[in-house]
């Protein structure tokens, strides 16, 4: 068993965390980043740029669950009780994987159900904000790595983004950027350690694990 999972990004909002033999594919944007082996799936929310690799994860692996909220769950309810619906509040435990479920404001689409989400292992803590316009609060508890999306609109910007990681509480976690569509992430990472020298910023590159 490592210390703590091997997190690869796959693009746009897409994880996939493997511990202990177990994969957990988090907000899969297409075909591509769903074409792997895995036992879980977690979605945000139901936008197709988050859920574009669903239907292919559940096809190669035959006993994968989806985990999701009401929204994404009748989106995808040709999978039967191998989607498991979860809400604000609650949690999810699968292999070494617990998961532990926070609404979080969708940018522009008000009604939208974005479910922020805190992974947890033995000794190792990974959130993710989805498209959250907003993630005062979150995560809830002290994590080693947090991914914020940067894009602005349909989610917090790079201003917002950095006013709310200054925020958090110490030890600050290792700041992962994504959804950045025509941000730079380089440029925000670089910004960011200007105002808080001893943050730790790391850009994704897709198909690579993260360089914690």
């Amino acid at each position: 068993m490592t210390e703590s999972p091997i997190i690869t990004f796959l693009g746009q909002s897409g994880f996939l965390l493997e511990y202990d033999n177990v994969r957990l594919l988090i907000d899969p944007t297409n075909k591509d980043s769903g074409n792997c082996d895995g036992e879980l799936v977690y979605c945000t929310h139901n936008h197709f740029d988050h859920v574009g690799g669903v239907n292919v994860f559940m096809e190669r692996n035959e006993s994968a669950l989806l985990v999701c909220g009401g929204q994404t769950a009748t989106k995808f309810a040709k999978w039967g009780d191998r989607v498991k619906s979860v809400d604000d509040g609650e949690s999810f435990t699968h292999g070494p994987f617990t998961l532990q479920i926070k609404y979080l404001r969708h940018g522009l689409f008000k009604g939208m159900q974005n479910l922020g989400v805190v992974i947890s292992t033995d000794n190792f803590s990974f959130a993710h904000c989805g498209d959250a316009t907003d993630f005062q609060g979150f995560p809830m508890i002290p994590v080693d790595v947090l991914a914020v999306p940067i894009v602005g609109g349909f989610t917090s910007g790079p201003g917002k983004s950095t006013k709310m990681v200054m925020n958090l509480a110490d030890p600050k976690p290792v700041i992962v950027p994504m959804h950045w569509l025509f941000r730079n992430p380089t440029s925000f990472c670089k910004k960011l350690r200007n105002q808080m020298p001893e943050i730790k910023c790391v850009v994704p590159v897709v198909g690579e694990p993260l360089k914690l």
